[in-house]
Order: C-alpha cells, then sequence, then structure tokens
C-alpha cells in the first residue's frame, strides 16, 4: 500500500473537488456578439427580400 504525503493528498482533494464554471466575461462577449448579429442579418434579409419583391414588381 502507498502511503502519500499529506500535501499529495490535500493536491489530490483539490483537484477532485475543484469545479469548472463558466467564465462570465466570454458569456458576455458572446450574448453582445448575438445582439449585434441576429438585428443586423433581419436587417439585410429584409433588404434583400425587399430588393428582390421591387424587381419582380417592376418586370
Amino acid at each position: 500500500m502507498k502511503i502519500k504525503s499529506l500535501n499529495q493528498r490535500k493536491k489530490h482533494i483539490k483537484q477532485t473537488k475543484k469545479v469548472e464554471y463558466v467564465k462570465r466575461d466570454a458569456m458576455k462577449k458572446i450574448f453582445a456578439a448575438w445582439l449585434i448579429t441576429v438585428p443586423a442579418a433581419a436587417t439585410l434579409a429584409a433588404l434583400l427580400f425587399f430588393t428582390i419583391k421591387g424587381i419582380m414588381i417592376g418586370v
């Protein structure tokens, strides 16, 4: 049976109990990107739709 030192046991406990949390800064960046991207995509889609619709009416 191996006998571990006290420091090794503490290190092992820290490693097993360590919990990974989502970094809030990363979440803020993702949310900000979505706030910019989604309305921009909707605006471009509407612009393209009405442009094509206008061309089709003129024909």
